[in-house]
C-alpha cells in the first residue's frame, strides 16, 4: 500500500518513520528542505499534490491548521475511494467532509510522543469508513503508538489528558529531579533516576494491571518512609490539583477550536 503524506513537519515525519516498512511512503511538502529530509529518510517525494493523490491509496494530512482548508479544498471531489487520515489539530470530521465532499475520513489526535514512535492517539471514524478499512487502519497505525477509538465529543478531554499530559509528566519528572538535587545528586543523575522510576512504574502497571492505589499500598510499608511522603502529597492536595489541572486544560481546549 502507498500512503501519501501531505506535510513533512514533526508529525508527518514521525508518522512516516513509524509506518516505514509496513507501507510505502510518498511525501509532498511545499518546503524544499523538508522534501530533501524525506529523501534522506528513504521516502519518495511527489512533485505536486495531484501526483501524490494519483499515486496513493490513503492520504495522511499533517499540515499546519491554517493550511488545512486550502489543501482540503484542492482535494474536493478527487478522493473517490481513498481514505483521508488527518492529524491536524482542531479539524473536525464534519469540517473535513464539508471541504472535501468525502466521508471516508479518519481524525487522529496524537501527542508529542509520536516523535519516538510512542504516541497516545485518539481516533474517530467518519460514517463512510467501512469496517474492513477500520480494521486495516487500526492494524497499520498501531505501529505509531496506542490507539483509542473515542467519540469526537471527547477530543477536548483527550487533548487535556493525553495531548497536554506529557507536559505534566515532564513537570513531575523535573520536580523529582530537583528533589534529588536537593538531596545531593547531580541534576542529570537525579533526572535519569526519575525517568527510570516513571518508565518502570508505568510498565509494571501496563503488564500487571490493577488499580494504581493498590500498588501504592504494596510499596508503602507500615510506619515506613513511603507513607510519610504520600501524607505530604495528600495534605497538599496532589490528586485534586492534578484533576483540576486537566479540567482547566480541557476547558481551554474548547475555546481554541
Amino acid at each position: 500500500m502507498v500512503i501519501g503524506v501531505v506535510g513533512y513537519g514533526n508529525m508527518g515525519e514521525s508518522f512516516a518513520r513509524s509506518l516505514k516498512g509496513r507501507a510505502e511512503l510518498l511525501v509532498y511538502d511545499t518546503n524544499p528542505g523538508r522534501c530533501e529530509s524525506a529523501l534522506k529518510e528513504g521516502f519518495g517525494v511527489a512533485k505536486d499534490l495531484e501526483f501524490l493523490l494519483q499515486s496513493s491509496r490513503w492520504l495522511l494530512l499533517a499540515v499546519k491548521p491554517k493550511d488545512a482548508p486550502e489543501v482540503l479544498q484542492r482535494l474536493r471531489g478527487k478522493l473517490k475511494d481513498r481514505l483521508l487520515v488527518s492529524v491536524v489539530a482542531g479539524l473536525s470530521l464534519s469540517k473535513m467532509e464539508e471541504l472535501t465532499g468525502s466521508s471516508s475520513l479518519v481524525r487522529l489526535m496524537p501527542n508529542i510522543n509520536a516523535l519516538v514512535g510512542r504516541a497516545t492517539i485518539a481516533c474517530a471514524f467518519a460514517r463512510g469508513v467501512q469496517e474492513r478499512e477500520r480494521e486495516e487502519f487500526v492494524e497499520l497505525f498501531s505501529s505509531c503508538g496506542s490507539l483509542y477509538t473515542i467519540g469526537e465529543e471527547l477530543f477536548d478531554a483527550f487533548t487535556a489528558l493525553a495531548g497536554s499530559g506529557p507536559a505534566f509528566v515532564f513537570k513531575f519528572v523535573h520536580a523529582l529531579a530537583l528533589a534529588g538535587l536537593r538531596e545531593g545528586f547531580s541534576y542529570e543523575t537525579a533526572k535519569s533516576i526519575a525517568v527510570d522510576v516513571v518508565l518502570g512504574s508505568c510498565e509494571l502497571l501496563k503488564q500487571k494491571g490493577g488499580n494504581p492505589e493498590d500498588w501504592l499500598i504494596r510499596v508503602a510499608s507500615p510506619a515506613g518512609t513511603t507513607v510519610e511522603g504520600v501524607k505530604v502529597l495528600e495534605e497538599r492536595g496532589f490528586v485534586g490539583t492534578l484533576m483540576e489541572c486537566v479540567r482547566k486544560t480541557s476547558e481551554r481546549a474548547k475555546t481554541l477550536l
